[in-house]
């Protein structure tokens, strides 16, 4: 039941995505073309806050709800989403940008304290040994067809989960973690856990998106007609197979925004041109929060960077990533009147360094691994893009509790290095060089540079280096036949800040195979206790080993890096980056 090893969100991150959201950022990609992100607002001649709201309640920029303008919201993005299905996608510009609006979990985390907060569900209450956890589903909460949510809805993704016969996408992270789910009453779910991890009740709650089971079972059913097939059970594979050619719609959700569908599939999506959201009038929290979710729709569109000059220039990009942000501020008065720059970081995103398949010969050996370590300038990366990036030594949150802050980082040493890879028995001198193959992609970014980087001192300390810079899709090829021996990427984060599955020898995401017994015991040992102070310093010991150990070369934590249109109101980076719960922009400056 466990989802695929999500190596291939992070691959994502790399092209798409580099450092968080593919529209946050703008760096080149796999075709060379490059993220864009406009935000604009058209009049939809709506009233803020939907009806049944009170027009006196203040939101949280201190006007009236009923002062704020409805508006569009335009986000460009260079891979076009392949899966929307909520069961299967793996993929981050679907799961943040368009399940992230038209689909909600049991619970989410509010976008300005970070705090926990209920979603489809109003209540939790999580048992004291953290095996268990009660929702207490929202009354009266619709779909964006206008239909009500049901508990047998609500059960669909746990009813697939528990036939075993559907592969999941990032919905997998909560139904790994459950060993049963039943209903309690019409509007109470109790979840058992299969075993304690001290953020059950947030990744089940976040993850166990609820999802209109009618639409899903029909659409199987008129695949199976097609073939001239009785309709599937859904607990059969049968069924799980058409389930998972499902891949252009996601079904009616009670999120804020909607995917419009007819009998011929989504009516706002042109292929390799945009993807247009549009408002849920239905929405939950607009209704009872006026003042929430102001914008009229969200587009992505689908653009190659010969075509971002020109609309940049023209004043149509209003969200705009580019590593190079405040040089392009300061040189042009016009950019600078119009945007500002915002550098910020957010929870999921993770560290940048070079992956290392610990599978091969040649780097079973920790010391060639910390040889490799001490090739890379670290200070150069960080010279070169200021405060876009911090320097790393785990897998973890430089501010979380468990993180080794007075961990002394590998020193940049050729010399030294090359002393370290002698003593492990390579020398190109006598003969024995070490040959390194290594994969790569375009990111306009610290990629780029660690490449130019490495290239230079590998020859130094008579390393033989053979560099693929892919594009995307032949990158992804090259990973899946593990004949490289490591991999530039930008490693993900786990909201709830979990490494496991980087480290631990079953890790869904320990692509390069490194094993080790006190690695798995501490992971273990870090999941199952509940004591916040504890766990750190479980998690701080990890860490450290996995710092002396250098399966994975940790080079920086990147941080999100855009031009902002100044007029784009109530739009503060947050624990869950730039959301857009609160946007609005005033009727002179919308884009009709």
């Amino acid at each position: 039941m466990r989802s695929l090893p999500l190596m291939l969100v992070a691959l994502v991150l790399l092209i798409a995505v580099p450092i968080g959201v593919a529209v946050m950022l703008g760096q080149a990609t796999d075709d060379g073309s490059a993220a864009v992100a406009a935000i604009g607002a058209a009049d939809d001649g709506g009233a803020p806050g939907g009806a049944g709201g009170d027009p006196t309640k203040t939101g949280r920029s201190g006007l009236q709800s009923g002062a704020r303008p409805q508006g569009h919201v335009y986000a460009g993005v260079t891979t076009e989403p392949a899966d929307v299905n909520p069961f299967t996608s793996h993929e981050q510009v679907a799961q943040r940008l368009v399940l992230g609006f038209t689909h909600e979990g049991l619970l989410d985390i509010d976008p300005t304290t970070g705090e926990l907060r209920g979603a489809v569900a109003e209540s939790w209450k999580a048992a004291p040994d953290g095996m268990s956890c009660t929702f207490r589903l929202r009354d009266g909460i619709r779909f964006s067809d206008g239909s009500p949510v049901t508990m047998a809805d609500v059960l669909f993704g746990y009813e697939l989960a528990a036939a075993r016969q559907l592969s999941f996408g990032f919905l997998g992270d909560a139904f790994q973690r459950v060993a049963s789910a039943e209903a309690v009453s019409d509007r109470e779910l109790r979840v058992e856990f299969g075993d304690r991890h001290y953020a059950s009740v947030r990744i089940v709650g976040e993850r166990w998106l609820v999802c209109k089971r009618e639409f899903f079972v029909g659409r199987v059913r008129e695949l199976a007609k097609a073939v001239g097939s009785p309709a599937p059970a859904p607990d059969s594979a049968e069924f799980a197979l058409l389930l998972s050619q499902i891949d252009r719609e996601c079904g009616p959700g009670t999120g804020p925004m909607q995917l419009p569908s007819d009998a011929d599939g989504p009516t706002t999506w042109r292929p390799r041109q945009d993807l247009t959201l549009v408002n849920n009038p239905h929405h939950w929290r607009r209704l009872a929060e006026p003042g929430t979710w102001n914008l009229a729709g969200s587009r992505l569109l689908f653009r190659s960077s010969a075509a971002v000059p020109s609309t940049l220039k023209a004043g149509e990009i209003d969200w705009l990533g580019n590593w190079s942000a405040d040089a392009i501020l300061a040189s042009n008065a016009e950019f600078a009147a119009r945007y500002r720059r915002l550098v910020y970081d957010y929870e999921s995103l993770g560290v940048l360094g070079v992956l290392w398949n610990c599978a091969l010969p040649e780097l079973r050996d920790p010391r060639v691994r910390r040889a490799l370590a001490m090739l890379v300038d670290r200070e150069a990366i960080i010279r070169r893009f200021g405060d876009g990036v911090v320097s790393a030594v785990a897998f973890a949150k430089p501010d979380s509790a468990g993180y080794p802050s007075d961990l002394e980082a590998l020193p940049f040493d050729p010399r030294a290095a090359r002393a370290l890879l002698r003593e492990a028995g390579f020398d190109a001198a006598t003969g024995k060089p070490l040959r390194l193959s290594l994969l790569s992609t375009v990111d306009g970014g610290p990629m780029d540079l660690t490449i130019d980087l490495l290239r230079d001192t590998t020859k130094q300390a008579g390393i033989e280096l053979t560099v693929e810079t892919l594009t995307f899709g032949s990158y992804v090829a090259k990973y899946n036949e593990r004949k490289w021996s490591g991999v530039v990427m930008n490693r993900a984060f786990r909201p709830w800040g979990d490494p496991t599955d980087f480290v631990h020898s079953t890790g869904a995401d320990n692509d390069g195979g490194w094993q080790n017994a006190e690695a798995d015991r501490l992971a273990t040992a870090a999941q199952g206790e509940l004591d916040a102070d504890k766990r750190a310093a479980i998690w701080r010991e990890l860490h450290e080993l996995v710092y002396r150990e250098q399966p994975f070369l940790f080079l920086v934590h990147p941080r999100s890096c855009i031009l902002f249109n100044k007029h784009i109101q109530d739009a503060e980076p947050g624990p869950r980056g730039l959301w857009p719960e609160r946007w609005w922009v005033p009727a002179e400056h919308q884009r009709k």
